[in-house]
């Protein structure tokens, strides 16, 4: 079965880079993700999984050396394309067919391997932690940063209600789960089975981001492969609704949604 994530990540990937994403709370955390992220003079082969249009990709082959080779990598083929012609001037960047759940790349051969606000869309956590183990060397490093459990309780608050009443609980439920987001705890135990819990550490933050509601709006239709189970012709009574209620959160400073963001580091000892 097509994941409705995917797909509607693939048919928006055009409009993905607009200017109203870019300067939404999800741009402005992506970008701060990317800020933070260090290439070693150590590091020969990087990976960036759900590279998306290739933005993070670009940026930092721009930063590195030519000898560094970086593989993106994303389920979404219309994200591929924009990404691959992104990266074209870069001849040591290479973007492929990917996903947690199955990287295309060989055993022990990743020297750093990082994702910006990718992981809580894997279809199989487990799965994903060991394939993140099976490509990185002994020594590998890794940056992931993806949402939390308690992601958007602001919209969440307001919005549940009326998918329940348009999407009915059975459906409601099946959405929620399209987003693996975990406890900070949870995080870590996780990827602990795996990776020596020493070389571990797992941090969250909870940022708080204004904006109108068309700012919000932008970024929130590119989540609707969430609600795909809505009938087109209850659909946009539906999104009528819901934009009544995001107004009613508008403050002297905006509309607020918090981010809560997890991000997992495993440094070499």
């Amino acid at each position: 079965m097509a994941n409705p994530i995917v797909e509607t990540y693939s048919r928006l990937a055009q409009q993905y880079d607009d200017e109203l994403n870019l300067h939404s709370c999800w741009g402005r955390a992506a970008e701060r993700a990317l800020a933070s992220i260090t290439i070693l003079s150590s590091y020969r082969m990087i990976l960036d999984v759900g590279c998306g249009t290739g933005k993070a990709l670009a940026d930092l082959a721009s930063r590195s050396r030519r000898e560094v080779q970086f593989v993106g990598m994303d389920p979404a083929e219309n994200m591929r394309r924009r990404a691959a012609e992104r990266c074209g001037v870069f001849p040591n960047v290479r973007i492929v067919d990917g996903c947690f759940e199955s990287i295309p790349i060989d055993s022990a051969t990743a020297d750093y391997l990082y994702s910006i606000l990718a992981f809580h869309w894997t279809t199989d956590l487990e799965r994903s932690v060991r394939e993140i183990a099976r490509v990185l060397k002994p020594t590998g490093e890794m940056d992931l940063f993806f949402i939390g459990r308690y992601n958007g309780r602001e919209f969440i608050e307001k919005t549940t209600p009326i998918f329940w009443k348009y999407l009915g609980p059975k459906k409601l439920l099946e959405s929620a789960r399209l987003r693996k987001q975990l406890t900070r705890d949870a995080a870590f135990q996780l990827f602990a089975k795996i990776f020596d819990s020493s070389r571990l550490s797992v941090d969250e933050s909870h940022d708080t981001y204004y904006d109108d509601l068309e700012g919000h709006w932008g970024w929130w239709v590119r989540i609707e492969g969430h609600f795909l189970e809505i009938p087109p012709d209850r659909k946009q009574a539906c999104d009528q609704e819901v934009r009544a209620a995001l107004q009613t959160l508008a403050a002297e400073k905006g509309i607020p949604y918090t981010i809560h963001q997890l991000h997992v580091r495993l440094r070499s000892v």
